[in-house]
């Protein structure tokens, strides 16, 4: 009973002095969970590279240089020449490889996601490659160093010529073998159609109603958007 009293009393005093600790500090907003995200550290995180080339950063990378930091950054896992690399646990097989051989295909009855036969869109061959790799340190690498890691793979997968230095300016320009292999499906909640104030309920009069051009409804290329036509009813 002693023990178990003096352990009682010295959760409470801890918990006394860490009360104490935060009532001394600012407390920051409505809800008190956070402080303000600085400018720069919402930069390090807002790195998102859109299908279209969009908010590609200025750099460049060559074949070459892409292959020798493949060797020391992504071999142990991709394998050589990304051909497959190491088995990841009991229960899963070993990493997908990320140049295609001649034999992958997508309509086989084990279809090989791999860069030259799935991908859509080269932007984001880099954008994966800077928020993810490599995956001991994901973010790690320099602008041109992924620039110059996608010249390596996309080259590597027959898509682009080794001659080619890849940059913000002719990345989003490559394009890709299975860019017509997918429909976009961006078809709209017409019943949920977007409203800022004095927003009516669906069992209301004149509720707004959203249609979209069906000419535009079903595009491989997801890079264009629907048309969207509101109107009362």
């Amino acid at each position: 009973m002693y023990v178990f009293r003096s352990v009682l009393m010295l959760t409470l005093l801890n918990c006394l002095v860490l009360t104490s600790a935060l009532s001394g500090q600012e407390r920051v907003g409505r809800y008190q969970l956070a402080e303000p995200i600085s400018k720069d550290a919402l930069k390090a995180w807002n790195i998102s590279v859109y299908p279209n080339g969009k908010n590609l950063p200025e750099g460049s990378g060559s074949y070459e240089k892409g292959k020798t930091l493949y060797v020391q950054q992504c071999m142990s896992c991709h394998g050589e020449d990304g051909k497959g690399g190491i088995k990841l646990d009991p229960y899963r097989g070993a990493i997908e490889r990320l140049v295609k051989s001649n034999q992958d295909t997508l309509v086989s009855e084990r279809p090989q996601k791999n860069i030259g036969t799935y991908w859509q869109y080269a932007p984001l061959v880099f954008d994966y490659i800077r928020r993810t790799m490599p995956y001991q340190a994901p973010k790690s690498l320099d602008d041109d160093e992924v620039y110059a890691l996608t010249a390596y793979l996309l080259a590597e997968n027959g898509i682009i010529d080794k001659s080619m230095v890849v940059n913000k300016n002719n990345l989003a320009k490559v394009k890709m073998p299975n860019i017509d292999g997918f429909i976009c499906d961006n078809k709209i909640d017409t019943k949920s159609a977007p409203c800022m104030k004095n927003c009516l309920l669906p069992g209301d009069v004149n509720y707004q109603w959203l249609t979209v051009d069906s000419t535009d409804h079903l595009k491989s290329d997801c890079l264009v958007p629907p048309d969207l036509v509101f109107e009362k009813r």
